[in-house]
This record gives structure tokens, C-alpha cells and sequence, in this order.
């Protein structure tokens, strides 16, 4: 994740050339960030309607890398982390709670809606691969996209020609990238500093992707390059322990300068005082923790995050890293709770987690892990959005003597949705209504998102721009990704000993018709897919499926009586309790649909 200003002290002592044929690995993650900032280079950064599409991330990964080779380089893996070591918990909390405080810094800079952006008429724009400027935003700005490197990944993954060369890898990626070149030389294209601590080898070396430029008469590629062995050489500093004391020097005071930087390492002074910060700090880059009695190939077709708690979830109790014996500062046993990291949606920071609503559907998730696992998981800690470093959503995961009937209650509800509507890919935003509806009945107030932004789009009042509709997309996102959460833990189940029912294997295969990443719902088509969704009888599968909330389905039946409707707009959710609050209904609303819902062999 890098070490402050060290990249900055080196770059006098790089080599600044063309990069001679060679074989080179991709830090994974960093290309997929580098694919993002090439793609956003010339947007206006503030507004969500600009921000590139998955579609456009993936064409422009693959078009990176073939200019990559065409310059001389050749790929020969690109790494991504499939397991994070626990030593990185940490920094991971303090970065989701500063995701969180930029999230709402953005909120409170666009309180009443946020930046349209401007519309391209002419399709996706055409991405500079190795620009020579990069411009700045001091604006707030929305999140990243959400699935930005299970994309990258999807893009490559379908590629002829890089497909093969995906390495999902059960610790961090620029471990194994160090690894990779140590034993066979060649080049890691990174944008992480903390590959130039790592054991390279004699002929192994650095570069970092913002240096790279292309010669457009030669097709070669120049950049500054950082081979450890001649950086040591040049500083007369020892080739095994120079750069990691001189990276542990800088680590601990960032206002050194390179000198005196280079004259602390020469003594190790510092290294010698602190032996045990020392030993915990090189021992991220000699020995780094990874899941252990795995490997890549059982978590090829996971996402990374996915991938991590796979395969946390499948640790011996109890057991200790064969990795980390030798690390008495840091024994990672294996018992520890369970946590999954979600991607950082864009919602409103005033209104419930947009995760909030397709919970149960992750519980099941969480629940289909067991049957490899073979023991029970009690709950799993959900990171969001976090208010603090010690904030965090404890959901509790369904034992056995539920599982069946969820598994049943689910399929009833997805044949039930997807029979009910005259396009069947509609199937999903549905869902995550029905899921919104669900969830405010559960929680007896409010009026359902879900339905007034359906009704605004009927009375042709939809704001695309407004924080209503943007939370609501974000749970849409939510559904969807849930259900392929689902579908990937099924399917990682059915291929490594777990024991799936006739029903989970029927669910695996209708979780198979799920969009790809790039035809998730976003900002620059939710209000079109809103308008199939009224268009394509969403209304009246609505109904069906909400016929038991009596103080719901009057409210469905009224937006199918649009011109009744605009009478009518004033007036608000039935009350069915003294206190003006919606009567509560059951506590899994899913229950409904298990009883008289049969989904046939």
C-alpha cells in the first residue's frame, strides 16, 4: 500500500531508459486504479454521470496491456489479492472510515443534488494510455466506482489472450509479484513503493505505471526504472538489508531527507534498537501471511473480496499460519471473526447503508460457505459505511435448521419475480424494490424508496441528479451484487466439497442468468431502466409479490393508476398502528412466498 515518500527519495538513483524486452508482471489492483485514472483524466470528477463505465475500464485495461507488449514487454501474470493479510486491518478500517468522511464531504458540498456532468453524444471517449499530464481535483468527489477491479478482472478473465494469465492469490498481490520475479527476473509494473523492499532478486527491478511513456515513431516504451540491486550499488548500501532499513528509516520519520536517510541505514542503528518493530515491519515483505493449504486456482472465478472470506471462512479453528510461526508479534490463528469487506457504494449518507436491504441475501451467502467449511459461523462483520474504526454491522449467519427453508423461500421468490414480467432482465431491479419494501415493513416507518422514485418516473418528476434516486441506485447496486456474491459462493461450494441440495444447485443455475458488471445498473441509465421496469409489467409483479402487505399494496395499486394518482399525491403510507407507523409484518418477509410457491423440478 506503500511507504510515504519513499518512490520520491529513490527516483534520483533510478535509470531513466527504454525498458529492453524483458518478461514483466502486473500488479493487479494498481492496473485496475491506473486503468481508472486514465479514464478519468479529462472528466469532471465531481459528477457520478461522468465517471467511466465498467464496459469502457475493461476495454481500456485490455488496450493498455496490448500496447504494453507491442513496446517489448511481455506479460506474463497479473496478480491480484485474493486474501489480505490481518497485519493490514488497520490501515484497512482507517481508509473505509475515511471513504466514509469523503463521502459525506461530497453530500454536504451538493445537499441539493449533485453535478449532472456533461452528456457524450458520440459514445465512450477516446483514453490517452500514457498521458503527460495529470490534473488535479480539489472539488469533493463521489467513490470510485463500486466494482472497479472485480471488472478489470471480468475484462481480462474474457480475453483470449489474458485470460490465462489471471492469478488470483491467497495473500497480497505484490508479494507474489516480487516472488515471480525473484525466481525468473524481469520487471513488476506497480504503482506500490513497497515493491522496492521486497527481495527482487539480482535481476528483478521496479517500474512504476504513471512513469511509463511510449515513443508513438518506435513503439518503445521509456520509464524510470528501479532495480534494488544497482539502487544499493549506488549508495553503497548492503544489497540484502539496504532498502528495507533505509524504507524502515523513512517509515518512521517521512521528514528525513535522502541523506540522512542513507547514512541511518548504513548503520542500522535504528534496526538494531527496535529489533522488534523492525522484525514486524520486514516481515510484511520476507514472509507476508497468506491463506494457507490454498491456491489460486480454487478462487479463479471469485472476486477478490468474495475470494477473502472464502477462504477465511475455510481456516482449520483454532490453527496457525504455517507462514507466520516464526512470528511471535503476529500469530494469525484462524479463529478469528469473520469479516467482508463491502465495496463502497454511492448512498446517502443521511439514509440507512444501501447494503441494508439485500441482507438476507448475503446471510444466505454467508450460511452456503458452512457446507464447506463444516462447522457453523455464528455471524460475520460487515464494513460499510464506518463511522469509527471500531463501527461495523454484525450480521448473523442462518444455521442448518434454517438453510433449507431460505433456499426454498429464495427460488419461490426469484421464479415468482422473474414470471411476473414481460423481460425477464428486469428480474433484478424488481428485486431490489421488493427488497426496499420489504425492509420498511420490517422496520414499521417510512414510506418505501423504491415506490416513490417509481412514482416520480411515472409522473415525470424523476431527478436523476437528486440523493433519493442515487440511494436508491445504490441499493439496486446492492441487490445485484448480493445475488452474485451468492451465486459465487454456490458455485465455489459445488467445486470444493461442499454438499449442496437439489434447491441450491436449482438456485446456482438461476443466479447463472445474472447481468455482468457492466450492465449493472448506473447513474446514466437507472431512470431508462426504471421506466422498462413500469414498462414491462414491474407493477403487477410488485403487487403479486407484496399481496400480503396489506398497507403496502394499496400503494402499488395507485401507481398503476397513474392519472388517479396525480390526484391522489398527497397522500401517505397507511397508517396501521396508533402512532402513525406502518404495522410490522413479519421478520422475514420471504417466509410469504415459501408456502404456496412451488418451482417445479
Amino acid at each position: 500500500m506503500g511507504i510515504p515518500r519513499l518512490k520520491r527519495h529513490l527516483e534520483p538513483f533510478a535509470e531513466r531508459a527504454a525498458i529492453a524486452q524483458c518478461d514483466a508482471v502486473v500488479d493487479g489492483p494498481a492496473l485496475a486504479y491506473h486503468i481508472l485514472n486514465l479514464c478519468s483524466r479529462l472528466t469532471r470528477r465531481t459528477s457520478p454521470f461522468e465517471q467511466p463505465s465498467y464496459g469502457l475500464l475493461g476495454k481500456t485495461a485490455l488496450a493498455w496491456l496490448d500496447r504494453i507488449e507491442e513496446g517489448g514487454l511481455s506479460i506474463s501474470a497479473i496478480y491480484f489479492d485474493s486474501y489480505l493479510p490481518r497485519s493490514k486491518r488497520p490501515e484497512r478500517l482507517h481508509r473505509a472510515v475515511k471513504s466514509s468522511r469523503d463521502l459525506i464531504k461530497y453530500y454536504s458540498a451538493y445537499l441539493a443534488g449533485v453535478p449532472k456532468g456533461r452528456l457524450r453524444r458520440d459514445g465512450e471517449p477516446e483514453v490517452d494510455l500514457f498521458p503527460n499530464a495529470w490534473p488535479g481535483e480539489t472539488h469533493a468527489k463521489p467513490p470510485a466506482p463500486a466494482f472497479l477491479v472485480p471488472a478489470i478482472i471480468d475484462a481480462l478473465r474474457n480475453s483470449p489472450k489474458y485470460g490465462a494469465l489471471i492469478k488470483l492469490v491467497p495473500g497480497e498481490a505484490d508479494g507474489f509479484c516480487a516472488q515471480h520475479v525473484h525466481g525468473k527476473g524481469g520487471m513488476v509494473l506497480t504503482s506500490d513503493s513497497d515493491l522496492l523492499i521486497h527481495d527482487l532478486g539480482q535481476d528483478g527491478g521496479v517500474v512504476f505505471l504513471t512513469d511509463i511513456d511510449a515513443d508513438t515513431e518506435t513503439h518503445s516504451l521509456v520509464a524510470l526504472q528501479y532495480r534494488p540491486v544497482d539502487i544499493c550499488n549506488r549508495l553503497s548500501l548492503k544489497p540484502d538489508t539496504g532498502l528495507p532499513y533505509l524504507a524502515f528509516e523513512v517509515s518512521r520519520d517521512p521528514h528525513l531527507t535522502i541523506e540522512q536517510a542513507i547514512a541511518k541505514s548504513k548503520t542500522g542503528d535504528a534496526a538494531a534498537d527496535s529489533q522488534t518493530e523492525y522484525r514486524e515491519f520486514v516481515e510484511q515483505y520476507i514472509a507476508p501471511e497468506v491463506a494457507s493449504g490454498f491456491d489460486s486456482g480454487q478462487v479463479t472465478n471469485l472476486d477478490p473480496r468474495v475470494s477473502e472470506i472464502a477462504l477465511r471462512s475455510l481456516q482449520t479453528p483454532g490453527a496457525i499460519n504455517p507462514r507466520s510461526q516464526n512470528s511471535p508479534a503476529h500469530p494469525i490463528r484462524d479463529d478469528a471473526e469473520l469479516e467482508m469487506y463491502l465495496p463502497f457504494l454511492l448512498d446517502c449518507p443521511s439514509r440507512t447503508s444501501a447494503w441494508e436491504a439485500s441482507r438476507s441475501t448475503r446471510q444466505l451467502a454467508y450460511a452456503v460457505l458452512q457446507s464447506v467449511r463444516g462447522s457453523r459461523i455464528l455471524s460475520v462483520s460487515e464494513m460499510r459505511r464506518l463511522q469509527s474504526v471500531s463501527s461495523r454491522l454484525r450480521v448473523d449467519v442462518p444455521g442448518p435448521s434454517e438453510f433449507d427453508e431460505l433456499v426454498d423461500s429464495r427460488l419461490a421468490l426469484l421464479s415468482k419475480t422473474e414470471v411476473g414480467l414481460s423481460n425477464p432482465e428486469m428480474t433484478w431491479t424488481v428485486l431490489a424494490i421488493y427488497q426496499d419494501i420489504a425492509m420498511t415493513v420490517d422496520r414499521a416507518r417510512g414510506y418505501p424508496l423504491g415506490l416513490e422514485v417509481l412514482g416520480q418516473q411515472i409522473r415525470g418528476q424523476l431527478d436523476e441528479c437528486a440523493w433519493g434516486l442515487l440511494h436508491f441506485l445504490a441499493q439496486t447496486q446492492a441487490t445485484y451484487y448480493s445475488f452474485r456474491m451468492l451465486s459465487q459462493i454456490l458455485n465455489f461450494a459445488a467445486h470444493h466439497g461442499g454438499t449442496l441440495s437439489k434447491a441450491m444447485l436449482k438456485l446456482a443455475a438461476f443466479l447463472s442468468r445474472l447481468p455482468s458488471l457492466p450492465e449493472f445498473p448506473s447513474p446514466s441509465n437507472f431512470a431508462d431502466t426504471l421506466r422498462q421496469v413500469r414498462e414491462g409489467g414491474g407493477l403487477s409483479c410488485l403487487a403479486s409479490l407484496c399481496e400480503d402487505f396489506e398497507d403496502v399494496l394499496p400503494h402499488i395499486e395507485a401507481l398503476q393508476r397513474p392519472q388517479e394518482n396525480k390526484k391522489t399525491k398527497k397522500r401517505k403510507a397507511t397508517p396501521a398502528t396508533g402512532d402513525g407507523r406502518a404495522k410490522p409484518r413479519f421478520s422475514n418477509p420471504f417466509d410469504l412466498l415459501a408456502k404456496g410457491d412451488d418451482t417445479g423440478e
